[in-house]
Order: C-alpha cells, then sequence, then structure tokens
C-alpha cells in the first residue's frame, strides 16, 4: 500500500476541484496530482533511492505537500525538520536518522537543484535497516518519553489512524480546512486525511487576527484546525468579522484554558473542540459531544479507540493507556519494534488522566513532570494555568525540586510581561487561586522558559544549581 493511492483516488473523481489554495494560487487535485508525478520522475536521478530516509526543510506551503507525496511515490521515507531547527539540531537529526539526503529551499553544500527554490543535498550515511516495514514518515521527537528518538510510521499505518480520525471529524469532500499549524509537525491525520476525502485546504500564510478571518470568509471555511494560540488571538478580534461557515473548530497541541474557550463563544458563537493526539498514535480523543459542558475535557475515545486509566488512585487518576489501530510501528535509534513496547495491545502513553463517570477523559500532567510533595501528587500545569492567567505573567514553568525532607517541593519559572514587574501580587494571587500547598515556594524570573530542541516542548526537570 502506497499513500499516493488515496490521493489519486481523490484526484480521479473530482480532477478540477480545488485541493490547495496557497494566498491567490488556487491547485486542483489534478494539478496536485500533477505536480507529484513530475517531481517523482526526477527523484530517482538524483540517488534517492526506496526506503532511503529523506529529510524535508521546507515551510507550509503547495511545496511541501508536493515534495512529500513525491518522496512517497517513489517509496522513499519523509523525516520532517521544522523550519525553526539550529544547524546544530539539523546535524543531530541527520546523524540520528542516517538521512540521506535533504529537500530545502536553500543550498547546502553540493547541492542539485530540483525545482524552483527547491535543492536536493546528497548525504553519506552509514547503512540503515528498516527491517522489512513499508515505512513513510520518521518524526524525530521526545515522543511520550524524555528521551529523543525517531517514531517511524509505514503507510499502513498511517492510512488505518486517518481512516480512524475521520470517523471522528467527519470531513468530506463539501468541507473547506483554513490551515495554519506547521506542516513538519502536523500532517498525517489533518492534511493526509484532507486530501483523501476531496476537502479543500486554504494554508494561511498570516497568522494575525484579520488577515485570518478574511481568509475564513472569502473561501467560506467550514473546518478550523488551530492551537489554543490562534483561537485566543482571533478571540481578541475586534474587527466584527463572522466566521458564520464555520462548523467545526478544533483546538490541538496543548491544553485549552477556559479563557480561550469562553471568549471564543462569545466572540463568534462557536464552541471549541478540544483533541488529543499522540505521534505514536494518531487521534485519540475529541470532544465533540460536551465541548461547553466539559470545555476542559478531550472527550471521548475517537474513532476505533480504545482508553483505559491504568492503576487509578482514590481520586481516579492513573496513566491513560490506549489501544486502537494506526498505533507507530516502531522507535529508532535505537531500534524498539512496537510489540516490545506495547503491554498486551495497549500503548502506555506517560500522560496523567481520569475518565469522569459518562467516559470522558480529563488529562492533568505527565507522568515524569507530576511533583510528590510528602506523598501529595502535584500537577505543574494546574499551577501554570493559575500563573499563566496573571496579567503580568507571560509563560511560566513549574517543576518538582528535590528536598530532603519533602522528597520534592513546588518551584516556578516566570518569564514576566515587564521586567520591572513586582512578585508579590502574583504570589498573593496564587495563594487566592491555589491550596497552599501547591503555591510556589519559591520564583525565578528568567527570559525565556527551557525547551526541547526540534520538538519546543517545556522541559521539566529542575534548572541546575
Amino acid at each position: 500500500m502506497n499513500l499516493t493511492e488515496l490521493l489519486d483516488t481523490t484526484a480521479a473523481r473530482w480532477p478540477q476541484k480545488p485541493a490547495l489554495i496557497e494566498e491567490a494560487t488556487v491547485v486542483s487535485y489534478a494539478e496536485l496530482a500533477q505536480r507529484i508525478n513530475e517531481l517523482a520522475a526526477k527523484l530517482p536521478s538524483l540517488g534517492i533511492t526506496c526506503g532511503g530516509r529523506i529529510g524535508l526543510a521546507f515551510p507550509n506551503g503547495v511545496s511541501y505537500v508536493a515534495l512529500t507525496f513525491a518522496l512517497w511515490r517513489v517509496n522513499a521515507v519523509v523525516v520532517p525538520i521544522p523550519t525553526e531547527c539550529t544547524e546544530d539540531e539539523i546535524a543531530e537529526l541527520v546523524a540520528a536518522m542516517q538521512l540521506e539526503g535533504i529537500l530545502s529551499q536553500q543550498s547546502r553544500g553540493e547541492s542539485v537543484v530540483v525545482a524552483t527554490d527547491c535543492f536536493f543535498a546528497r548525504l553519506n550515511p552509514p547503512p540503515h535497516d528498516n527491517h522489512g516495514l513499508n515505512l513513510a514518515l520518521i518524526r524525530f521527537t521526545s515522543g511520550t518519553t524524555n528521551a529523543r528518538k525517531g517514531v517511524a510510521l509505514s503507510h499502513e499505518t498511517v492510512r488505518d489512524r486517518v481512516l480512524s480520525a475521520n470517523k471522528a471529524f467527519g470531513i468530506g469532500p463539501d468541507d473547506t480546512v483554513i490551515w495554519c499549524l506547521p506542516m513538519a509537525h502536523h500532517f498525517l491525520i489533518t492534511i493526509v486525511l484532507y486530501l483523501s476525502v476531496g476537502a479543500t485546504v486554504v494554508l494561511a500564510r498570516h497568522v494575525l487576527a484579520k488577515p485570518f478571518l478574511e481568509a475564513v470568509d472569502r473561501w467560506k471555511g467550514t473546518v478550523l484546525y488551530a492551537a489554543p494560540f490562534h483561537f485566543a488571538m482571533l478571540a481578541r478580534d475586534n474587527s466584527g468579522g463572522q466566521i458564520s461557515s464555520v462548523r467545526l473548530a478544533v483546538s490541538t497541541t496543548c491544553a485549552l484554558s477556559q479563557d480561550t474557550a469562553e471568549d471564543f463563544f462569545k466572540r463568534f458563537g462557536i464552541s471549541l473542540v478540544q483533541a488529543l493526539g499522540v505521534i505514536e498514535l494518531g487521534l485519540v480523543s475529541l470532544n465533540a459531544a460536551a465541548p461547553r459542558s466539559r470545555w476542559d475535557s478531550v472527550g471521548r475515545p475517537a474513532g476505533d479507540f480504545q482508553v483505559r486509566i491504568i492503576n487509578p488512585g482514590e481520586s481516579g487518576c492513573g496513566e491513560l493507556a490506549v489501544a486502537g489501530p494506526g498505533i507507530f510501528d516502531a522507535y529508532v535509534a535505537p531500534w524498539v519494534p512496537r510489540e516490545q513496547v506495547l503491554h498486551e495491545g495497549w500503548f502506555f502513553t506517560g500522560d496523567i488522566g481520569r475518565l469522569d463517570a459518562d467516559g470522558f477523559l480529563f488529562l492533568l500532567s505527565r507522568k515524569t513532570a507530576v511533583i510528590n510533595l510528602a506523598g501529595r501528587k502535584v500537577f505543574p500545569e494546574e499551577i501554570e494555568a493559575v500563573l499563566n492567567r496573571h496579567p503580568s505573567v507571560r509563560e511560566s514553568r513549574v517543576y518538582g525540586k528535590p528536598h530532603l525532607h519533602l522528597g520534592e517541593v513546588v518551584e516556578a519559572e516566570l518569564v514576566l510581561s515587564s521586567p520591572d514587574t513586582s512578585l508579590d501580587p502574583i504570589r498573593q494571587y496564587c495563594r487566592e487561586q491555589l491550596a497552599a500547598y501547591k503555591i510556589p515556594m519559591r520564583f525565578i524570573v528568567v527570559a525565556a522558559l527551557q525547551r526541547t530542541p526540534v520538538t519546543g516542548k517545556i522541559r521539566r526537570t529542575a534548572p541546575e544549581a
């Protein structure tokens, strides 16, 4: 099976239907298929081999989509390289994933011109082994652990998770999706899904509220798939523009705050639907059933997935385990097959959560992030949510600091909106909003929070003394 078959079927059924819209350029399904075929015809001459791992360092755009499918057409393995990566991070990714080459907009060393603004840099990796799998993509990520690794996905696995996800999304040929997330991080159960069912994808190059709303209005967008940051930005818009054509607004990438959920509904009359996506799994859950009454839930299991809570405590909290279709095939560097990771078919996500009586899933923290304070479990995300609501706090990071007698104590790093801000009002705000044991014992003002390379996730470990 090859994922290009999904696009071929759509192009044959709706050849003249718009597939991708980028600014004023409208690309039909037939035109997209032709562009993919033309690129695929060039790739073998560059030395790209069947099963070879190719880094793709491109920004969002028609070219990103066409190159991905062209690589799949020649049975190469796509390894996304986020555009924000530094050269050191790219070098680490190249070595760990044993890349044969990199496709990018910029010439790198002795590059070969592939097309306008597209260059291929040939590399000389040591021999690698895909272990007989029909691999489509490897995401270099921290995954559900703190260890850096690649998550390997076969064509069959991606197809299965796409089919499962759309049982929850219900995307079809009448939908127009307004897209603004980075394709290097989000592509399979989004872009591949949309193109497999004949939807139109509008690539919103500007994430400012006014041009974004104008794009929704111009193209009569029906689906928004974005991060809480984007929805908070739209909620603050005071232009009066409406998005009455939107039937589904999905919030993903991180937890949705109550303020954002309520502000967006007040502004547009549309409920934000939280989704839980995991790179090893795909779309795990979607809160389409009760987005307002349970705004802080990621919903019930999506598509054909099942969820359970492992070893729940008195409060019902425990580690989230998931079973279903489209579970990743292996970890890369070192190679660990799926069978060695699963527990009797269940994948332990490392997330701490609970299920309510109606089967709605609530996520509280990461297993590795939970702070153990004198026998109490403290969830950093809960405290961060309070801190981030304070007008003087731009961003926060809460972590556990080892303590001789208490096990750990709560500390917080703060990025302030102004460097001369006093911490006293922030401490008082915490006293009003949090139980005493959850209030950080120490606040540290920093210029920026530490994040993991490539993925950009907040580091949870305590800073070195």
